[in-house]
């Protein structure tokens, strides 16, 4: 079974890298970072055939995100939030 989802970075993710590379560099930055996180969620998905919760944490490149917001559509649409994730 597949499952479609849209992920985003959080806004103070995304606005502390917009303030650390301008904002022309963190669009592209932060574009690649969301596709790398939604790959490696995928991956979470197809070998557990579940999507990470709220408070999950999900490795990327040897580092940590964690899933900041879950929300389901009516349609069956599925979008998370992801934030770094701080000890």
């Amino acid at each position: 079974m597949d499952i479609s989802f849209e992920l985003n970075l959080d806004f103070e993710y995304a606005e502390a890298l917009r303030q650390q590379h301008g904002s022309l560099a963190a669009q592209e930055l932060i574009t690649d970072l969301e596709d790398q996180i939604g790959a490696d969620v995928n991956r979470v998905y197809q070998r557990h055939g579940v999507l990470p919760a709220v408070g999950d944490r999900v490795e990327v490149d040897e580092q940590w995100v964690v899933v900041s917001a879950r929300t389901f559509g009516r349609d069956g649409s599925v979008w998370l939030a992801v934030k770094r994730f701080e000890a």
